[in-house]
């Protein structure tokens, strides 16, 4: 009998401590799935983001989405707000396949998930018409702000998505539930009909009234409201055409430093040519201007008053200062820099400040085309 109790005290003393282990491995285990997991999490959470522009072959999938063979292009700064609207979101879609018809649309990469071929882009037709905001001019969707907050997009879109609102367009035109719209008209049908009856026998009541006491009253009133209505047209064409002139005075600036940066570095490219030049860099080191520095403070201070130049001119301007940098990025070449390398990075240089200049040049014109400014000399 005593040792059947020492035996079973020995066995019970060893599943408490069988117990305790498996409970301790079990808490490290869960410790470290856990902080797996955070990790796992912070590290897809990162979007790779990149503003290289590139030309994708595109099917409209949905109201704001694009697909390109097996990829996916989410249209940033937007998003879909009526998912059970089926016959809007057709209406929409069919919109959106005639802006961008049968050419490439152009896209500057804004983000992309890790391991998923899903991309957001803001993406422009053969037009350089930006689609989200043509998009939003329409009503099909409404701004993301928490993508847009703080970019030079900011209040163009949300402009656009206003105006849309004042007009009832597209999402802002409908009901409730626009599925129950013949409902509604079966229902109402002979309501509205006495309500039309009473209000045109209504209004020919007050006609006969003011065209009895004060006729004259009623014309001076119209003629009143057509004068400020006319003044208020000048004061926004002039508006206009004063943004236009500084505008066009900030892209000839803009222009100049172009054409001084294209002299300097289409001058070191010349020296790579030379075996002499290439051992000069080797020696000394070069700091390289990825960019010329361009102003943009013209623009920046009138965003909210670009819808003067119409949609079509407004997203070309819009486009054009997206590429302009205040504050350029440097390269710093050190003796150990291969020379290939080098000339690769002031070639790219020059490629896209050629780019732009002669952009600036097609917004001119296009400024030209529109009685905006007047032909440069």
């Amino acid at each position: 009998m005593g040792l059947s109790l020492k035996y079973l005290s020995r066995n019970i003393v060893l599943l408490n401590f069988s117990f305790m282990l498996i409970v301790f491995v079990s808490f490290a285990y869960a410790e470290d799935s856990l902080h797996s997991d955070i990790q796992t999490f912070v590290n897809t959470d990162k979007d790779v983001v990149s503003y290289e522009d590139k030309e994708f072959d595109v099917t409209v999938k949905d109201v704001n989405v694009l697909i390109s063979n097996n990829l996916q292009i989410l249209l940033w700064g937007v998003e879909k707000v009526s998912p059970n609207k089926t016959i809007f979101n057709l209406k929409a879609r069919n919109k959106l396949e005639k802006v961008i018809g049968e050419a490439l649309v152009s896209c500057t990469i804004k983000s992309k998930e890790e391991g998923k071929s899903l991309i957001k882009a803001q993406c422009v037709n053969s037009q350089k018409d930006d689609l989200s905001l043509f998009l939003l001019q329409n009503g099909f969707v409404s701004a993301d702000r928490a993508e847009i907050q703080g970019t030079i997009f900011e209040e163009p879109y949300l402009e656009a998505e206003r105006k849309a609102q004042e007009n009832n367009m597209g999402i802002w035109a409908l009901g409730d539930d626009p599925n129950s719209s013949a409902d509604r008209q079966g229902k109402n049908f002979m309501i509205g009909a006495i309500f039309l009856m009473l209000v045109f026998v209504f209004a020919l009541g007050v006609l006969g009234f003011f065209l009895a006491r004060g006729f004259k009253r009623v014309v001076d009133v119209q003629n009143h409201s057509l004068d400020l209505a006319m003044k208020e047209r000048d004061l926004k064409d002039k508006e206009k055409l004063i943004i236009a002139s500084m505008i066009k005075s900030e892209i000839i600036e803009n222009k100049a430093k172009i054409e001084a940066y294209l002299v300097i570095y289409e001058e070191m490219l010349k020296d790579f040519s030379s075996e002499e030049g290439a051992l000069i860099l080797q020696k000394t080191g070069e700091i390289i201007q990825k960019q010329p520095a361009l102003s943009r403070s013209v623009f920046d201070g009138n965003t909210n008053k670009l819808d003067l130049f119409g949609t079509i001119i407004s997203s070309h301007v819009i486009h054009y200062y997206a590429r302009i940098k205040t504050s350029p990025d440097y390269v710093e070449v050190g003796p150990d820099t291969p020379v290939s390398e080098v000339k690769e990075i002031i070639e790219n240089a020059v490629s896209n400040a050629k780019k732009l200049y002669d952009i600036s040049d097609k917004l001119l014109q296009s400024f030209i085309d529109n009685a905006l400014i007047k032909e440069i000399s």
